[in-house]
């Protein structure tokens, strides 16, 4: 990535009042196209998402997976389908296959939300920045 490429990244940040973390230059310095801030690694993501009746229908408890969340640049807790799991650093959290609702917060602030498809048996590997 050129140093022109990530200054201007810098500059429209700041004359926009966004966050360097949710800029599409610094999505793509960490590896991530995703500009809710959260990358899913072994699973699908979809921010600003909620589940349905529909989805509800598809989680399998028999054959949950596993969540890993870290948490770049500050802290944060994990809530599953609207019930807290831990605080970052967690490996291994088992949740149900299938579509989960997914919510990372500090404190009051939501740093990522929406809806985690994880595979049956599957490892998913969750990464937030944070400003």
């Amino acid at each position: 990535m050129s140093r022109s490429l990530l200054v201007f990244g810098l500059v429209l940040g700041l004359c926009t009042g966004a966050t360097l973390a949710h800029t599409p230059v610094a999505a793509a310095m960490f590896g991530c196209d995703d500009a809710s801030g959260l990358c899913a690694d072994g699973g699908t993501w979809a921010a600003d998402t909620k589940m349905t009746d529909k989805d509800r229908k598809k989680q399998s408890e028999s054959s949950p997976g596993s969540v890993s969340l870290e948490i770049e640049g500050g802290r944060g807790s994990l809530f599953v389908n609207g019930r807290y799991a831990g605080t970052a650093p967690l490996d291994g959290i088992s949740v149900p296959s299938g579509p989960n609702d997914i919510q990372v917060r500090d404190g009051a602030q939501v740093l990522a939300s929406g809806m985690l498809t994880v595979p049956k048996g599957g490892n998913v590997s969750l990464t937030v920045r944070h400003d």
